[in-house]
């Protein structure tokens, strides 16, 4: 879907939103709101990583669905200036991986709403990712924050990358960034990309030894499980030189 929008960091995520026919896409989009249908995926998803803790399980794999949920539709509305929906007009479903994850969604029309409805993700928080969120927390654990601060990642990633590339309309990508700013979105509703990060003082590394201003704000768990280690921007994993603390951000 409007695959020339996808350029650079981000054209891997061209092809992650597809209109087609309605038979196509293995499992309608209310199933990822349903314990029944994640529970074999994100045991697929464990097995694939020879991975047992339920909780760790449930942080890495969310990743993997928000990242592909969150990635084209920042571009889709920044670039487009249009809003995508999720409200199930028109209807949409998605296909998976081997390893449990979402891999592709298939709309059955154009989900993109009028110019102009760009700075407007309420559909996307709403529709799409509040009640994955919630089928997550009720049946593997977690809090909200956890999985909101995974997604805010993703968020935050394809912002950058598009205000790398200049690409968009400038007041649509700053829309956007003022979300991280906000506790609640303008029309009040829930905002789980409010402040993922915090600054770090003079002196910090992230995970790789590298020099670092700023961490993710919550630890996403992963490493629960000691098939994965703690992120590279993990404010577990973050040193510094000569002991120093991090600031308060």
């Amino acid at each position: 879907m409007h695959s020339d929008c996808f350029q650079d960091n981000l054209s891997f995520a061209a092809d992650l939103f597809v209109t087609a026919d309605g038979d196509i896409g293995q499992h309608e989009a209310r199933e990822l709101a349903s314990g029944d249908t994640l529970a074999p995926l994100l045991a697929a998803h464990g097995r694939a990583n020879t991975a047992t803790d339920r909780r760790a399980i449930a942080s890495q794999w969310s990743k993997w669905a928000f990242a592909r949920l969150i990635i084209p539709t920042v571009v889709l509305q920044c670039r487009l200036d249009r809003r995508v929906r999720f409200d199930g007009s028109p209807a949409w479903r998605f296909d998976t991986d081997s390893d449990g994850t979402p891999s592709c969604f298939v709309f059955d029309g154009s989900p993109l709403d009028d110019i102009g409805t760009g700075h407007d993700f309420a559909s996307l928080i709403d529709h799409a990712l509040a009640p994955l969120t919630a089928a997550l927390c009720r049946t593997f654990g977690l809090s909200p924050r956890v999985y909101g601060s995974n997604a805010a990642m993703y968020f935050c990633w394809a912002l950058d990358q598009l205000t790398l590339q200049g690409l968009g309309p400038a007041t649509t990508r700053a829309a956007a960034y003022a979300l991280t700013e906000a506790p609640h979105r303008p029309d009040g509703g829930a905002n789980p990309f409010h402040a993922p990060f915090k600054a770090l003082g003079p002196g910090a590394h992230d995970g790789t030894g590298q020099p670092a201003r700023e961490c993710r704000r919550l630890c996403c768990v992963r490493d629960l499980d000691r098939a994965w280690d703690l992120c590279a921007n993990c404010p577990r994993a973050v040193t510094y030189e000569n002991a120093a603390e991090p600031m308060i951000g």
